[in-house]
């Protein structure tokens, strides 16, 4: 469609989809210790959080590094729906944000597979 072509839609829509999402009730998503650059201290966020706001920030190699250092701490079936949730999203990055962002279409592609 073409409204998941403007950023802005594609930034709410990464916010918003949780593939850790089992049912209404019950919801299950790993958190990562992240610090506080300003204060130093360290604290927990999920990390499907934390991977999206790297995303927007255009660090999207230290985000893939990061998913698969913490897959370590995941359920096989975290780190897939994890895993799928990030390709996506870096899928639909445009060719310039990836340039901008020193990732490539074959980056995406050897991540899919590794997932596999």
């Amino acid at each position: 469609m073409a409204y998941e072509e403007d950023w802005y839609m594609r930034q709410l829509k990464m916010v918003v989809f949780n593939p850790f999402k089992k049912s209404s009730a019950d919801q299950v998503m790993p958190m990562i210790m992240v610090m506080d650059e300003g204060t130093g201290e360290n604290y927990s966020v999920p990390i499907q959080s934390y991977l999206s706001e790297l995303i927007l920030k255009q660090e999207v190699n230290q985000a893939e590094n990061i998913l698969f250092l913490e897959s370590k701490n995941m359920t096989n079936e975290q780190f897939v729906g994890l895993g799928n949730w990030f390709y996506d999203l870096v899928e639909e990055l445009s060719d310039e944000e990836l340039t901008m962002a020193n990732f490539s279409r074959t980056e995406i592609a050897q991540g899919r597979a590794e997932l596999a």
